[in-house]
């Protein structure tokens, strides 16, 4: 689906209420390979790369809101690896390298 930017200006002044809906609303499978808790971007990333790296696709996020809600949905995703506890330092420079 295209989104021209003259169709993005007239649904936000309207109060986007005219949107067609681009998302599907499947019944849960009976079982997955991994369930991931938490669709804001941690999740989705996490979903990503299992399908990307490791071919895992039958995944489910699970989120109580919407999908890319929490950090990434109030615009304060960061990439950084100033943590204060000495351990997760090295975690976060591996994320950032794979970022």
């Amino acid at each position: 689906m295209r989104y021209p930017a003259l169709k993005i200006l007239a649904q936000g002044l309207t109060g986007n209420k005219r949107w067609t809906p681009v998302w599907r609303e499947p019944e849960p499978k009976a079982e997955y390979d991994i369930v991931i808790v938490g669709g804001a971007g941690h999740g989705l990333a996490t979903a990503y790369y299992l399908a990307r790296e490791f071919g895992v696709t039958n995944v489910a996020v699970v989120e109580k809101g919407w999908l890319g809600s929490g950090n990434i949905g109030r615009n304060t995703t960061i990439i950084r690896s100033n943590y204060l506890l000495e351990g997760n330092q090295p975690f976060y420079e591996f994320s950032l390298r794979l970022w």
